[in-house]
């Protein structure tokens, strides 16, 4: 049985997440990510005789985006020989097309089983992509932002929100940033983001009807893993204070008093669609280390499968 290291971008609207709710889901289960590209590798011919199960780094949340996320799953045929790379990956992007699904497979690489997608992943990265009004009582929004950035009235002063930045940087404890959910493992609270910066930012169609009309920024963040919705929550409070709803002490009591009962009320966690997993690293030594060379193995081309 073969472990393939895949890498993957898509758009997460139509998708109530990555990961299939439960262990051991029916396959069919496609309106998750995790589920539509188990579909794809289940129609591979010739067949995996064990069903795909894939193990995602990263569990991005209904309505989040990707444009670079990974995972790997264990597949073994008939013939006992591996998938040539090139060819599972037009076999599962022409299945995404078909189907219409918003996926795409950007990488296949065969790993050894001592290669992880979510152990060995040594950071993620996160952009949150918003616009803002340049003048008040704006009501023209580009058609192509629609699900891909947040909309901010003019009412947001940007200096307050990059110096509030300054509140998350160190080792914290995030509970206040996260929902109080029952879990039968101990939850980490304390994490380190290697850093947190506001971007300026462009229209995603340069000529398009009203882009002049907004201030387009993105806020970065990396760190080894993330909590339940941390992410949102924290540009929810960002906005917060950039809005006038909390001050900046506000903001530094829910970090330095973590408590999920600490959440200030005036903050909200924002939509999901300005949410993009924009990078999950690995060290390429290690991946480099682990990868099983196809020249000194027998492959099978799916393309010379197909009827």
């Amino acid at each position: 049985m073969v472990r393939y290291f895949l890498t993957m971008s898509y758009i997460g609207t139509r998708y109530r997440g990555m990961q299939k709710h439960g262990i051991g889901e029916n396959v069919n289960q496609v309106d998750f990510i995790q589920g539509a590209i188990e579909a794809a590798l289940s129609r591979l011919v010739p067949a995996s005789i064990n069903p795909p199960f894939l193990t995602v780094s990263s569990r991005t949340d209904a309505g989040v985006h990707a444009l670079h996320s990974s995972a790997h799953v264990e597949l073994q045929n008939k013939y006992d020989v591996m998938y040539d790379s090139s060819s599972l990956i037009r076999w599962a992007n022409r299945y995404f097309t078909r189907c219409g699904h918003d996926i795409r497979i950007t990488s296949c690489v065969p790993v050894t089983h001592e290669f992880h997608a979510r152990h060995c992943a040594k950071s993620r990265t996160y952009i949150y992509r918003f616009l803002v009004d340049k003048l008040p009582g704006s009501n023209s929004f580009p058609i192509s932002e629609l699900d891909r950035s947040f909309h901010i009235g003019s009412d947001f002063d940007v200096e307050k929100l990059q110096k509030a930045l300054d509140v998350f940087k160190g080792r914290k404890d995030f509970q206040t940033f996260t929902p109080n959910k029952k879990s039968r493992k101990p939850i980490r609270y304390v994490r380190t983001l290697n850093y947190f910066k506001l971007e300026k930012s462009a229209p995603l169609i340069l000529d398009g009807p009203f882009v002049d009309n907004f201030h387009y920024y993105h806020l970065k963040v990396n760190g080894k893993s993330f909590l339940y919705n941390q992410v949102r929550r924290m540009v929810g409070a960002l906005f917060a204070v950039a809005r006038g709803r909390i001050t900046e002490k506000d903001l530094r009591t829910m970090v330095q008093v973590p408590n999920y009962k600490n959440w200030n009320p005036r903050a909200t966690a924002v939509p999901a669609c300005g949410l993009y997993l924009a990078d999950v690293e690995y060290d390429p030594e290690e991946l480099k280390r682990c990868t099983i060379v196809p020249e000194n193995c027998a492959v099978v081309d799916l393309d010379n499968e197909i009827e």
